[in-house]
């Protein structure tokens, strides 16, 4: 629409104002408080990685004095478990922490820790964190656990040695011959890659290589 005076311009711009001003500033406060939300969502983000590498580097410290009776470790792994439960540094400190209970055949105590790696699904540890717990349920002589905690590994980087402590668990339970079909199985799952161990029990029940 042209205007022919500058007060017929100025009372549109009046009219328009009054009919789309509260539109226009709620639209401006949206998209700020949207812009702000998500700044503020990227940086507390990155200060939770912060602190969470952090709190894993103080582990990792403690955890070269190699005991499992040091509380601070046992304490500050349990304090990332719960306020970084989402982050692969909590994985890593429980699996740590793992590692030091079974150096002192601490075994239920291991299997704690490795559980609850496997209860967060974390893609990049939940496999190996199976492994290790089915080993340390082959040491606490909870052989079903271990076979269903065996079985329960997709990864095929790890379906080898799984199989293979599926092995172990069977023979453990005298139940030889089906070792021997798991133990096959791991030889064929390990792409011509066998293991000393897995070398071993296939010489042990006769099977070719």
């Amino acid at each position: 629409m042209a205007y022919e005076t500058e007060e017929q311009q100025v009372e549109a711009i009046k009219q328009f104002w009054k009919e789309n001003g509260t539109a226009i500033i709620l639209g401006a406060v949206i998209g700020f408080g949207v812009l702000f939300g998500w700044n503020y969502y990227q940086e507390h983000q990155a200060r939770q990685g912060e602190l969470a590498s952090l709190a894993y580097s103080e582990i990792l410290t403690l955890s070269e004095q190699g005991s499992s009776d040091n509380s601070e470790l046992v304490s500050k792994v349990e304090t990332i478990r719960a306020e970084h439960a989402a982050s692969s540094y909590a994985s890593l400190a429980a699996m740590k922490l793992a590692e030091t209970f079974a150096n002192d055949n601490k075994f239920e105590e291991a299997a704690e820790q490795l559980q609850w790696v496997v209860d967060q699904s974390n893609d990049t540890f939940e496999s190996i964190a199976q492994l290790r717990l089915a080993r340390v349920q082959l040491q606490l002589e909870k052989f079903n656990d271990a076979i269903a905690t065996a079985d329960s590994i997709d990864e095929p980087a790890f379906k080898a040695n799984a199989l293979l402590v599926k092995a172990e668990a069977l023979i453990a339970q005298g139940k030889n011959d089906e070792a021997k079909s798991v133990l096959i199985a791991a030889r064929d799952a390990g792409n011509g890659a066998v293991s000393p161990l897995l070398q071993m029990r296939i010489s042990e029940f006769g099977i070719d290589n």
